[in-house]
């Protein structure tokens, strides 16, 4: 087994699409007092709430905590990002506020090219950071 396979970008990149798209679905189902916080240097924090999920791992699992145990999982990988990555996929998939990629690249003062090469690169790490590597599909 090789430590760095080659990595069928495109895929991978549709697993992290698919995964962050449903990121404003999965706060809504976990409730507002799961949303992570987001501080000035886009870090994320969570919310200290009680994790009972972690201690009743017999007992079925609702949608709710599966929601938070997914939010738990996404804001770790975005917190291995650097402040780049994580402010180009928050603007993309997480702000509150629905925004073009125009508004969004133009926000970052770059060209329409740059920014979907940007976010392409942003994605890839964000698919390697999450549970070491999940998402990252190889050829």
């Amino acid at each position: 087994m090789l430590l760095f396979p080659e990595i069928d970008r495109k895929k991978t990149k549709r697993k992290v699409h698919d995964l962050l798209n449903a990121y404003r679905a999965l706060v809504r189902i976990a409730g507002e007092k799961h949303a992570p916080k987001l501080t000035a240097s886009y870090t994320f924090e969570l919310n200290n709430v009680e994790t009972e999920f972690t201690r009743k791992t017999e007992q079925l699992v609702d949608r709710k905590q599966l929601a938070e145990m997914e939010l738990i999982k996404i804001v770790n990988a975005m917190n291995q990002l650097d402040a780049y990555d994580r402010q180009l996929l928050h603007d993309k998939y997480m702000d509150r506020n629905f925004t073009t990629n125009i508004a969004i690249y133009m926000k970052h003062h770059m060209s329409e090219s740059k920014f979907y090469r940007e976010l392409d690169k942003a994605m890839i790490r964000f698919a390697e950071s999450y549970e070491s590597g999940q998402l990252l599909i190889e050829k």
